[in-house]
Formats: C-alpha cells, sequence, structure tokens
C-alpha cells in the first residue's frame, strides 16, 4: 500500500514516458521494472520500498538461520532411587545362627566364624564358655571381590545398578559417607643409612640397609606380625577347643591388628633398565631405599560417585582417620597360657576385643578379614639378583615389569587399592554390609529401595535442543521492521500530500483514465504522461491522465 501511495505521488507531480510510468507502479512485482533506471530516477522512494519488498522473504531465510539443533547436557537437582551405601554396623547383628534372607537368598558376611559349641548346638547365653570366634575371611569376600580387584586394582561394580539409580537414559552423581577400614600410611625413612622413626609406640622390625644398595631386596614387606592365628588352640573341626572348659581368657582375642611394614626401593627413571645384580655397575647410585608404616583405621569416608550409562566412577573427596581397628601396641612377649597356640600379646591387654563383647567382635572381623586379603597381596621380598619376587604383588599392577619395582608413590597406592577393594562390596549387594542410603538396611539382591525415599543427586543427561542466536535474530528481526515502519510512513506522506487513499484496484484505474486525449498514446512511446487535470475540447476538466502540455500538475516545494 505504502508503495502505491508514492507511484501516484511520483505521477501527480511529474511527467514520465509510458514505460517509465509501467516500471514505477511495477517494480514490487517486476524484477526487469525495479531495475530501470528512467523509473529509479523518478521515484527513488518507491524504488527504494520496491526493493525492501523484495528482499523481505530473506527476512525468513536469515532468521531460520538463527535457529539450530545443539547436542546440551540437561542437569537437574533432585533425588535418586536404590542408591546403596556401606553400613558396617550390620555386621553385628546379621548373623549365620539366624540367618536373614532378601528375596529368598541369604545375607552373607566378609567372615566365617568358628564356635566353641559342638556343631550343630546352640549357644546358652548363661555358659560363658560358649561362644563363637573369628575363624577367616569368607570365600565370597576373599576370592570374589578381594583378589580380583587386587589383579586388576580397579573397583568392581555391578553394570545395571546404572540404570537402576539414575533412570533409563540418564547419567547421575551422588555423595555418600560411610565408616568403613582404610589404612593410614606414613613413610618412616627414606634414604640410604637414613634413620628410621618410630610409628606412634610401634618400632619397625628392620631398616634400610635390608634394602637396595646396602642390601639385595628391593622390597621387602613384613605384614603378619602380631596377626591373628587359626586355629587359636587345638581344636576339633568347626573350632571346639579339645581341651575342656574353661577355656583360655584370650581364646579368640583381637590382640592387635598387624602393622604392613613395608620397605622397597625407587629410581630416578622407572623406564629405562635399572642394575640387577649388587655392587655392580651403577648399583649404589640407581636405588633409594624406602621405609612405610600403615596402620589399620576406622575410617569416615566421604566418597562422591559418577554413573555414566553402566559404569561406575568414584572419587574419595574425604578421609577421616577416627580409630585404630584394634587400639594396643604389639609386644614380644607370649601369652602365658601356653594351652594357646597363638600366643601373641599386646598391651594394654584391657583393649583386647574378646568374643563375648559381640557387636565390637564381630565389626572388629569383619574390618580384620578385608585387610588381611590386602596383607596377603602384599606380604613378601623381591630378592637380587634374577628380580626373585616371593609375593603376590607380582600378579597386581602394583609392580612394574621391567625392573619390578613399586611406584615411587607406593603409599598412595597401597591406599588406592584398599578402596577400591572396600568400595567393590557395593558391587554384590547379598553382603550384609551392603544398605540403602535411606535407611541403612540391607539390600540383598531387591533391586528397588521399598521406603521410596531417594537420595539427593544431580542427574543429567545429553540431548538436541533447539537454540537460537538472539543477536542475529533481533538483528535481522529490528531491521525488518525498522524498514516496514519507514515505508509505512513514507506511504502515509504520500497520502497527506494526495489528500485521498489510492491503489491499483481496477475501478481506481478506469477512474484515473477518463480523459480523451491518451489516443496520443499509440502515436508514439516518447510522449509524456502524467497525472492531474487534463483540458477537453468542451472546455470541461477531468482528472485522469494526460499527455504532456495538456495536463496541470500542483508544484511541490521540493522532491521528495
Amino acid at each position: 500500500m505504502a508503495f502505491q501511495q508514492r507511484a501516484w505521488l511520483v505521477l501527480r507531480h511529474k511527467m514520465a514516458r509510458l514505460e517509465t510510468i509501467d516500471s514505477i507502479f511495477t517494480a514490487n512485482t517486476d524484477i526487469f521494472s525495479l531495475l530501470t533506471w528512467s523509473s529509479i530516477r523518478k521515484a527513488k522512494i518507491g524504488s527504494l520500498i520496491a526493493v525492501y519488498c523484495w528482499i523481505t522473504p530473506l527476512v525468513v531465510v536469515l532468521t531460520s538461520e538463527t535457529l539450530s539443533v545443539v547436542p546440551e547436557t540437561k542437569t537437574e537437582n533432585t533425588t535418586c532411587q536404590n542408591v546403596r551405601t556401606l553400613n558396617f554396623s550390620n555386621e553385628k547383628w546379621v548373623y549365620w545362627r539366624d540367618p536373614v534372607r532378601i528375596q529368598g537368598e541369604f545375607l552373607t558376611s566378609v567372615s566365617i566364624w568358628n564356635s566353641t559349641t559342638i556343631a550343630g548346638h546352640n549357644i546358652s547365653e548363661h555358659n560363658t564358655n560358649q561362644f563363637d570366634y573369628y575363624h577367616g575371611g569368607s570365600i565370597q569376600w576373599a576370592d570374589m571381590i578381594g583378589l580380583r580387584v587386587a589383579l586388576a586394582n580397579e573397583p568392581l561394580f555391578r553394570r545395571e545398578s546404572g540404570s537402576e539409580i539414575c533412570s533409563e537414559g540418564w547419567n547421575c552423581s551422588y555423595v555418600l559417607s560411610f565408616l568403613a577400614p582404610g589404612y593410614k600410611c606414613e613413610e618412616l625413612a627414606t634414604g640410604v643409612d637414613s634413620k628410621v622413626r618410630d610409628l606412634g609406640d610401634e618400632r619397625p622390625p628392620f631398616d634400610t640397609s635390608v634394602l637396595a644398595p646396602l642390601g639385595n631386596l628391593t622390597y621387602y614387606a613384613r605384614l603378619d606380625i602380631g596377626d591373628y592365628k587359626n586355629p587359636q588352640a587345638t581344636s576339633y573341626p568347626g573350632g571346639r577347643p579339645k581341651q575342656k572348659p574353661p577355656y583360655p581368657r584370650n581364646l579368640g582375642a583381637f590382640r592387635t591388628e598387624p602393622i604392613m611394614w613395608i620397605g622397597y626401593c625407587t629410581v630416578d627413571n622407572y623406564s629405562k633398565p635399572q642394575p640387577p645384580e649388587p655392587g655392580i655397575g651403577d648399583w649404589y647410585r640407581a636405588y633409594t631405599p624406602v621405609i612405610l608404616g600403615c596402620e589399620h583405621y576406622e575410617v569416615n569416608y566421604t566418597v562422591q560417585f559418577d554413573w555414566v550409562g553402566e559404569r561406575q566412577v568414584h572419587k574419595v573427596l574425604r578421609r577421616e582417620y577416627l580409630r585404630r581397628v584394634v587400639n594396643t601396641t604389639f609386644s614380644s612377649k607370649l601369652d602365658p597360657d601356653e594351652r594357646l597356640k597363638d600366643r601373641t600379646m599386646a598391651m594394654p591387654d584391657d583393649n583386647y576385643v574378646l568374643p563375648t563383647d559381640i557387636g565390637k567382635y564381630r565389626l572388629t572381623a569383619a574390618y580384620h578379614s578385608i585387610g588381611m586379603s590386602l596383607r596377603q597381596v602384599l606380604n613378601g621380598t623381591t630378592t637380587m639378583p634374577n628380580f626373585n619376587v616371593n609375593s603376590r604383588i607380582l600378579s597386581t599392577p602394583l609392580v612394574d615389569r621391567l625392573n619390578y619395582l613399586p611406584p615411587k608413590n607406593f603409599s598412595r597406592a597401597i591406599t588406592s587399592m584398599y578402596e577400591n577393594m572396600v568400595i567393590s562390596l557395593l558391587s554384590n549387594p547379598s553382603f550384609n554390609v551392603v544398605s540403602w542410603a535411606s535407611t541403612g538396611q540391607p539390600t540383598g539382591v531387591s533391586k528397588s529401595d521399598p521406603s521410596a525415599k531417594g537420595h539427593p543427586c544431580r542427574k543429567s543427561r545429553y540431548m538436541n535442543v533447539f537454540r537460537y542466536d538472539k543477536t542475529q535474530l533481533l538483528s535481522v528481526y529490528g531491521a525488518s521492521i525498522a524498514l516496514a515502519v519507514a515505508a509505512v510512513l513514507l506511504g502515509l506522506h504520500a497520502f497527506r500530500e494526495e489528500g485521498r487513499m489510492r491503489d491499483m484496484k481496477p475501478s481506481s484505474i478506469i477512474e484515473a483514465s477518463r480523459a480523451s486525449h491518451l489516443h496520443a498514446l499509440n502515436s508514439t512511446s516518447e510522449v509524456k504522461i502524467g497525472y492531474g487535470l487534463v483540458h477537453e475540447e468542451a472546455g470541461r476538466s477531468v482528472r485522469s491522465f494526460g499527455v504532456e502540455g495538456n495536463l496541470t500538475q500542483p508544484e511541490r516545494a521540493r522532491e521528495p
């Protein structure tokens, strides 16, 4: 409409040839008319409006380019169902004499037991000589989890847990806090002839002289000093002592928890072969002896778990060492009761954990079973020459295959492997320590938490989303609207000058073509016409198209 008003305004005040008039009125629909120079010269503003009409479809093209489909991570802070954690206090009450089933399957312990009673008989609460006591770690723990983790030094996990916790198609992350065993390691000596510090009240059983370069060992681990012995006394199968009661006071007692005394050698370049024979070549310059002492603690762990698809990754955020598993100091003296096969003594004996202290004893037994799996792997020696590795550590990633040495930061590697063992308990929900994070109750093989309380978590997933380029979108629409407003204002200006609204309806064209002098258009294309008052022969005037010389047009103050 604005274009038409400007076209009529031009003809109202200017004379032009017919082809120019055609171009002025059709420039918004015929590209060749738009490119006619005579029409551009006569109707500059109309030509600009026509250009705008032609480029308007570009708005659709340009704005569509602002919308794209991009991959994006959607994150939600919410609660996750079926989150499992570790609750070792379940070891205190879930027991083989009163078995617990969940969905038909028994809960299992990390420990197995001896008893002073005849097989198949229950314990009498009134008989102090009838009690159960520790035998060792269970096969379910030692072989199915502890050894498997040691061989790969990677935690085990249930693949289906990802979808059970996060929901199908989602990844998730959550933080758990729980009490579990852990080793706290300290470096007691570094370098040849360095003095070995005591570990608290405990004195190391060897010094750096047994290690290369002064000695012929590149690895030396004494991890069984003061360890619990089985059998505790001469017994029948099942642990009932052959001697008559009353039984020894310390039968089955946890007197101390073995400290891991570990000596090993480091080198400057682990990727380079090191001197293999004592005293030859660079032997004395190549090896640096290190001695560690690691104590068994109850630790308050804070662990972040991340599930990505069917894979679990964990990160220990914090370790708070609360107490030693058995708070005693090993003594070289022997228990005076010769009926015992395990005559280990420690100080003070008041801190022994006795089978009659049922809850504490079962918890200590669980911690001891887990620690024993690590100690059995690390115990042993590597003797030079010939790299004679007499230890199960050879079957783990903790020893390289070039020089058969542990990593330089061996204490951190020990801690990490042990934590992998502990975390891997979650891979087998039949253990009684595996519990719902919402209630602390054993989960068993159940796939869903009956409490349905959930645990705080963060869910995320990758998804395709629509995204607008806001800058480009606003720029295109802003320019388009501004040009449209300008065109409308120019059209209104033309309407104001004309005094009426003109269009291209047939009735309007007929009305504008009433003059009789228009037959002159047939004679030549050079005739100029315009729109205004046409003077007829009869002396009357009509508002119509007319040829130059027979048409009166109003004068304008300036060129539009």
